[in-house]
């Protein structure tokens, strides 16, 4: 019984350190990779360390250019083709990205992101597309995981190969495509346990089939840029479309696109005229006569119209209907009518009669 036991604790522990790894195309010191020779790693399939110290690759991809590291497949840009990925405990799956370096595993770009049931139990495949303006030439190629259930690992396996000429252009440019997502590896970024991972930016060629999925925490690079910034081209503070208040001055500032504000803008009307404008004349035919005194009274004006025989009238205006001010009375009757034109102000001239009548 107690032999039995530790057969089955050991067994256990195998089958914990069994996790998963890609056997095609094969990776750098795999040993289903034919160049490997006798220099085989026998745990493919332990994760990363902790640290980042084996990133990328497990630090295998310095065998990148030599013979162990010679190209294991021929792909051409473009084309459709799989990797495949086998093991024995897959955590509950997770969420898997494919990508390409050409620079020796400095930077790598995603052609593919698989969310949620990557990868599978046993032995599975996941196709993928060649990017149709992919550089000709050698290229490493990786699988990397973020196991869903278990301690928060990063998975990597990388293999060189081989890109043949590309069919044309795509729309979402190889130099466009997202970084590889990196996590778990001592760079201030985690992944959720329990959850497939929610790249934060995927790339354009998805798969996605996972029924629960979170995003990463801590600092994780840049987010995705399928998604709004917020930032305005113009002054406004980016504050991703909100509707901004009106500016105090009624100018209107950069909004990002947003909806102006539905309050309208006060404007200060404009200034009123000090004095209403003189309205017109009345034809001198119909205008009524006012008595206009001697220059010797001119000084203590009267409220009222004065009547003295022989006194002097000349023809007025009718008051604006505005003012108020009462129509003069019509003179005596033994008053003596007078015409009289009005030398222009401040030319010394003496007023002129034009007609002499008897008032009716």
């Amino acid at each position: 019984m107690h032999f039995s036991s530790v057969a089955a604790c050991l067994g256990l522990a195998g089958l914990a350190q069994a996790h998963m790894e890609m056997i095609y195309p094969p990776p750098f010191k795999s040993k289903s990779n034919p160049n490997a020779g006798s220099d085989v790693d026998y745990s493919m399939t332990a994760p990363l360390d902790a640290s980042g110290a084996n990133f990328p690759c497990k630090g295998y991809h310095s065998l990148f250019g030599t013979k162990e590291g010679a190209s294991v497949a021929d792909w051409a840009a473009g084309g459709s083709y799989n990797m495949s990925i086998t093991g024995g405990a897959n955590h509950g799956g997770g969420s898997c990205q494919a990508s390409l370096s050409y620079d020796k595993g400095k930077s790598w770009k995603v052609i593919h992101s698989y969310i949620g049931n990557c990868p599978g139990a046993g032995t599975t495949t996941f196709d993928f597309k060649v990017p149709s303006d992919a550089p000709s030439g050698e290229a490493i190629f990786a699988w990397s995981w973020f196991n869903q259930i278990g301690n928060r690992e990063m998975y990597m396996n990388c293999a060189a190969v081989t890109i043949g000429g590309g069919s044309g252009k795509r729309a979402e440019a190889m130099s466009n495509r997202p970084e590889m997502f990196v996590a778990n590896v001592g760079n201030g970024c985690t992944t959720e346990e329990s959850s497939d991972l929610e790249f934060p930016d995927p790339g354009p060629d998805v798969t996605n089939d996972s029924q629960k999925t979170a995003g990463p925490k801590g600092t994780c690079g840049k987010v995705g840029s399928g998604t709004g910034s917020g930032s305005g081209s113009g002054s406004g503070d980016g504050n991703g479309g909100a509707a901004p208040s009106t500016p105090a001055d009624g100018s209107a500032g950069g909004n990002n696109g947003a909806a102006p504000s539905a309050v309208p803008t006060q404007t200060q009307p404009a200034a009123q005229p000090s004095s209403p404008a003189a309205q017109p004349s009345a034809p001198a035919a119909s205008a009524p006569s006012a008595y206009v005194p001697s220059p010797s009274s001119v000084g203590n004006a009267p409220n009222s119209q004065i009547h003295s025989p022989g006194g002097v009238f000349v023809t007025v205006s009718q008051p604006a209907e505005a003012t108020g001010a009462p129509a003069p009375s019509a003179p005596a009757a033994t008053s003596t009518l007078l015409t009289m034109t009005k030398p222009a102000a401040g030319t010394g001239g003496q007023p002129v009669p034009t007609s002499v009548g008897s008032p009716e």
